[in-house]
């Protein structure tokens, strides 16, 4: 009798992935900043000093916002505009570069 009383009040969802829908209209996105040029320049000249085992921290924009990432460089493509740590990051989605 209590297993039948309990299907009764089981959780019930009618529309499969509404929820998943609903939390991501919640999400927040931050827009990407617009970068001044003086600052541009800046991040330019350390990407360029910046050399294959440079241990360096970078915030860079993706699609959830900004993101900190502290690791070593493994290669720099200046002609690809890309650099990799753990993961390829764009020359243009860099926000701040610092080397440790």
């Amino acid at each position: 009798m209590r297993s039948e009383r309990a299907k009764i009040f089981a959780p019930f969802s009618p529309l499969k992935g509404m929820d998943r829908a609903y939390r991501e209209k919640e999400r927040v996105i931050t827009p990407r900043a617009e970068l001044m040029s003086d600052r541009i320049e800046e991040i330019d000249r350390k990407l360029r000093g910046i050399k294959k085992g440079t241990l360096v921290e970078v915030t860079y924009y993706t699609d959830e916002g900004y993101k900190t990432h502290i690791g070593e460089v493994s290669s720099v493509s200046a002609e690809k505009r890309v650099f990799n740590l753990d993961l390829p990051i764009s020359f243009c989605d860099i926000y701040d570069i610092r080397v440790r």
